[in-house]
């Protein structure tokens, strides 16, 4: 068996996997821009949508205008993939949805810290579905990244009180992240033999679709036509749609199904890191020691198991 091939195409996948994480981080500077500019949530979440679809529509049409390949019979859509599709992209816009309403009921530094649960919880989800223990690497990398997580996310040294500790909060900010690991496996298993635009795009679309039937029911028509057609939101909206929506879903579409569930999860984690550095350099936000050590811990558990990985292979190669 040749090792070094096999290594260097998980790697490659890794990699994309890894600036999906880095294009989500990107997302919570320009959504605290959007609403220092008096543009409320709904709105945000909207025109992130919206145009994040608009983005994958244009380059799906020029990419089907220009492609001369015929489609593999096994990349037609039927009823059942259809709705593996619709139902991964309503999964994604929960993600969104959850984060959200979250931050109405806890303090940002606590929804962050529930939010990237996701990392174990993506470990867990792979061991039920293959129905195999976690290997020991990625078990102790989820325990360094939990520290990291808690120490980056700013709760230590904070003046949290109980009070702050709304149940419905923690409800939703565990949702959050449960349908955020849940969107890293989907990613990995649905419709794997399609061309990853066409995927995209139809993950894209239903997610579309579920947030303006979402906002337009709990805040109104008005609220979905300020997202769509608010030309002062444009700003916010279109780079929140470039690096929330179509980066990501593409990147993902292609590395996650080359990697297991619980090593997409983990390498996600890279996004809090970048969170911190963007909202210190862009924001001007002032972060604490205490963060900067919590981000280096996170970037050292998320490199734990390739580190263990290539150990291993090392010593077999040895043999």
């Amino acid at each position: 068996m040749n090792w070094k091939t096999l290594p260097s195409s998980v790697l490659f996948c890794s990699v994309l996997v890894l600036l999906a994480s880095c294009s989500y981080a990107v997302l919570s500077t320009i959504v605290s821009l959007a609403v220092g500019a008096g543009y409320g949530i709904p709105v945000v979440l909207v025109g992130k949508f919206f145009y994040g679809w608009v983005i994958l529509s244009v380059l799906f049409c020029i990419v089907a205008a220009v492609s001369r390949k015929r489609r593999k019979s096994g990349s037609v859509l039927n009823a059942k993939r259809t709705a593996s599709l619709a139902g991964t992209g309503v999964v994604m816009a929960l993600v969104t949805v959850c984060y959200f309403h979250s931050l109405s009921y806890l303090p940002i530094s606590l929804a962050v810290v529930l939010l990237f649960q996701y990392s174990w919880m993506g470990v867990l989800l792979e061991a039920v579905i293959s129905r195999r223990l976690p290997s020991k690497s990625k078990v102790i990398s989820c325990l360094v990244i939990l520290a990291g997580t808690i120490l980056a996310g700013g709760i230590i040294g904070s003046s949290m009180s109980l009070a702050d500790m709304n149940p419905t909060g923690i409800l939703l900010g565990l949702c959050a992240a449960f349908c955020y690991a849940l969107f890293v496996c989907l990613s990995g298993r649905v419709c794997t033999d399609m061309q990853p635009l066409s995927k995209s795009f139809c993950i894209a679309t239903a997610g579309m679709l579920f947030v303006l039937l979402f906002v337009g029911t709990i805040y109104g028509g008005a609220a979905v036509l300020e997202g769509i057609t608010n030309t002062g939101t444009l700003a916010y909206s279109i780079p929140l749609g470039l690096f929330g929506i179509a980066v990501p879903i593409i990147l993902l579409a292609v590395g996650a199904p080359k990697i297991s569930t619980g090593m997409a999860t983990i390498l996600n984690s890279a996004e809090l890191p970048l969170e911190v550095l963007l909202a210190a350099v862009i924001i001007l936000e002032p972060v604490a020691p205490l963060r900067w050590a919590g981000v280096l811990i996170i970037l050292i558990g998320i490199a734990l198991p390739y580190l263990i990985e290539k150990r291993i292979v090392s010593g077999l190669e040895e043999q």
